[in-house]
C-alpha cells in the first residue's frame, strides 16, 4: 500500500507542475503593444513655371538634432522637459525622412533643372544640405497646443578647391494644431515643414547662382 502511494506522487507531483505551468502562462500573458506610424508630408503642387536655375543641385542630407533624431514623437511637456511617444513613432529615421522629403520637394517645385537625390553618384555645381534643430509637439498649454519645426539650410558651389557657401538661413515655423494627440501633432509638424519649404523656396529663387 505504502509502495503504491509513493510510485503515485511523482505523477500528481508532475500533474500538479504542468497546471502552475499553465495557470502562471494565463497570468502572465499580455495584450500586444500598438504602435502607431507617421511620416512628414512636403508635397506640393509641380511647378508649371520653368526652373529658376539652369543648373543641378544635389541633396547632400539632412541631419537631426540628437533630441529629435529617434523615430519617436517629442512632446514639449514644460519649459524644461520634453517627453518621447512610445507608441506613436515616424516611420523612419527622422533624418531619412527629411532628406527624402526634400529631395522630392526641389524635384516637384523645378527651382533647378535637376535635382539629385543623395544615393546618386552624380555630381552637380551646387548642393543642399542642412540640420532641423526642433521637430516637436509643444504642450505646454493643452488648450492651444502647436507643432514646432527648424531647420537651418546650407546651399553650396561646388568648387575645386572649396566649396562656397551661397545660401545660409534658418528657417522656423509654429503651427496650432487641433488637439494634444499625435497625430494632430503629426499634421502640425509636416504644416510646418511645408511653409519652411515655401520660405527656402523664396530665398532659391532670388538667388544670384551661377
Amino acid at each position: 500500500m505504502t509502495s503504491t502511494l509513493l510510485r503515485a506522487v511523482p505523477r500528481t507531483l508532475v500533474i500538479c507542475a504542468c497546471v502552475l505551468v499553465s495557470a502562471c502562462g494565463l497570468s502572465l500573458s499580455r495584450p500586444a503593444i500598438v504602435k502607431h506610424y507617421y511620416l512628414l508630408q512636403a508635397a506640393e503642387q509641380p511647378a508649371e513655371t520653368a526652373p529658376a536655375h539652369p543648373v543641378a543641385i544635389k541633396v547632400n542630407g539632412f541631419e537631426v538634432a540628437p533630441p529629435f533624431s529617434d523615430r519617436a514623437l517629442v512632446y514639449r511637456v514644460e519649459d524644461q522637459r520634453y517627453e518621447s511617444d512610445f507608441y506613436n513613432e515616424f516611420f523612419v529615421t527622422p533624418r531619412a525622412m527629411v532628406t527624402s522629403r526634400v529631395s522630392e520637394w526641389l524635384a516637384t517645385r523645378h527651382i533647378f533643372s535637376n535635382a539629385l537625390p543623395t544615393s546618386s553618384s552624380i555630381e552637380a555645381p551646387y548642393t543642399i544640405e542642412g540640420l532641423v534643430n526642433a521637430m516637436y509637439g509643444d504642450l505646454r498649454n493643452s488648450a492651444e497646443p502647436s507643432a514646432v519645426f527648424t531647420m537651418q539650410v546650407y546651399v553650396m558651389q561646388a568648387g575645386a578647391a572649396e566649396h562656397r557657401i551661397v545660401l545660409e538661413r534658418t528657417y522656423s515655423h509654429q503651427v496650432r494644431v487641433a488637439d494634444t494627440g499625435a497625430e494632430s501633432v503629426v499634421k502640425g509638424l509636416s504644416l510646418a515643414f511645408q511653409q519652411c519649404l515655401a520660405d527656402l523656396e523664396t530665398d532659391l529663387r532670388a538667388a544670384d547662382l551661377k
